[in-house]
């Protein structure tokens, strides 16, 4: 009927005395546990640090949160200022330069000297400002540290972006006199600060001394498959004596660069780089090891591999034919323990960015993307696919198309994550596109990267 309302039903006196009774009682009861249980902030120093060192395995930034809660807990853990490049317990690897698209590249005056960071894990996002990136460019994000390039003496910086501690290595000019006594029959090498360019497309490893905290730098120089090494106590980089074909994939990884290499139909080889090895005097040794073949697999098994970090180990990512409509993921792991390589159907709920570089990202943070499944960036003529391991279909990443042509505004997460796999892209304020042919630039405009 119009107008007609439910009546609810009055409680008894008796209840409503009941009901008081009970809640009072409550109230005694939750006064007398805080009374009776010490204050948090009077916790025994040890359990604090054991505490603290948990939530730093997880996440740094939780770890600086931890601090903040009160004085005692401050007093009783380690400040990562100062020490965090040199203590690898404070490399924020879980977290990553956003590229910003627009033509807003790092240092661009109208981001006001911040740089946006994403975390793989938890999709969070967090700001930080860097007035470094007025006179730096970006070249790589080992360990979610960034290596800097300073425009005008070349020097080699790395920076912790969230506390702010920076070691400075030597120029990168000083490779070039090794380049030309290695090389002197290629032509494209006459000249001397033009030449830098070849040099700042790099991957890098981080390594850094248990006894002295000196930090070492390993580079693969893609432009010119070779590598060098630079220590925080050395003047000078140091460049091979040899060469490897296919080092633009490498992957840093504790402090050593691994690449997969697949020669025809031979085995599929797993190489290792370590950093250069400490002397009887301390000193580090002048030259790098040439790479070691650390595992083999059958070529039938996979063709296009490519490695990938995915919750502290590594993953070898490959196709059984050069279409890619069947992907296959082996652990490295089981290749070094000697057991069968067999193939995953689940990598839970992470999600691999298969392009140029791979990486791995939690799907929590990505409204679009399901979970175990790879994202081909470049494979697909017409669109932007995600594989899906457990069934082996291919759906839509993401609308329209970012292959052809670049993607419309706004930009998704998914469009900044693709970027992520291409440092042609990543570090010049575009996001990635296989029709843009990005170039470097240089003479006062070295920020823009290579």
């Amino acid at each position: 009927m119009a107008g007609h309302r439910r009546l609810r039903p009055v409680p008894s006196p008796d209840c409503q005395i009941l009901s008081c009774d009970i809640s009072a009682k409550r109230r005694r009861a939750a006064a007398t546990d805080t009374a009776d249980s010490p204050p948090w902030s009077s916790m025994h120093e040890d359990l604090v640090s054991r505490i603290a060192e948990r939530v730093l395995a997880g996440d740094l930034l939780d770890y600086v949160r931890f601090r903040a809660a009160c004085p005692h807990w401050r007093s009783c853990t380690v400040d990562p200022r100062g020490r965090g490049v040199s203590d690898p317990r404070f490399h924020p690897r879980r977290w990553m330069m956003l590229p910003e698209g627009h033509g807003l590249h790092p240092g661009h005056i109208r981001l006001g000297g911040r740089v946006r960071f994403f975390n793989r894990d938890s999709g969070a996002f967090v700001s930080a400002l860097i007035p470094e990136l007025k006179d730096h460019c970006i070249l790589d994000s080992p360990d979610g540290l960034l290596l800097l390039h300073r425009d005008a003496d070349t020097a080699v910086r790395l920076l912790h972006p969230f506390t702010g501690d920076i070691v400075d290595l030597p120029p990168l000019n000083s490779l070039l006199p090794q380049l030309y006594r290695l090389t002197p029959e290629q032509s494209w090498l006459d000249g001397d600060q033009d030449n830098l360019p070849y040099l700042r497309r790099v991957a890098a490893a981080v390594s850094v001394a248990h006894d002295t905290g000196a930090v070492t730098v390993l580079l693969a120089l893609e432009h010119l498959c070779r590598f060098a090494h630079a220590s925080t106590a050395g003047r000078s980089w140091t460049l091979t004596s040899w060469s490897v074909n296919h080092i633009s994939r490498a992957l840093p990884f504790h402090g050593s660069l691994f690449m997969a290499y697949c020669r025809g139909s031979e085995d599929t080889s797993i190489m290792r780089i370590d950093p250069p090895l400490l002397e009887e005097d301390g000193s580090l040794s002048p030259s790098l090891r040439p790479p070691q073949t650390i595992a083999t697999f059958p070529a039938k098994l996979m063709i296009l591999p490519q490695l990938v970090e995915c919750d502290s180990e590594i993953l070898v990512v490959g196709s059984t034919d050069i279409s890619r409509a069947h992907l296959v993921v082996i652990r490295l792991a089981d290749l070094l323990q000697g057991r069968p390589a067999a193939p995953l159907k689940s990598i839970g709920d992470r999600c691999l960015f298969f392009g140029m570089r791979s990486l791995a990202v939690s799907s929590k943070g990505l409204p679009s993307i399901t979970g175990n499944s790879i994202i081909l960036c470049d494979s697909i003529k017409d669109r932007l696919m995600q594989h899906n391991l457990s069934d082996d279909t291919l759906l839509p990443a993401c609308d329209g198309d970012i292959i052809r042509t670049p993607p419309p505004s706004p930009h998704g997460i998914v469009h900044h994550l693709v970027t992520c796999c291409y440092r042609y892209f990543w570090n010049k304020g575009l996001i990635y596109c296989s029709a843009t042919k990005p170039t470097w630039r240089t003479k006062g405009k070295q920020r823009f990267g290579v």
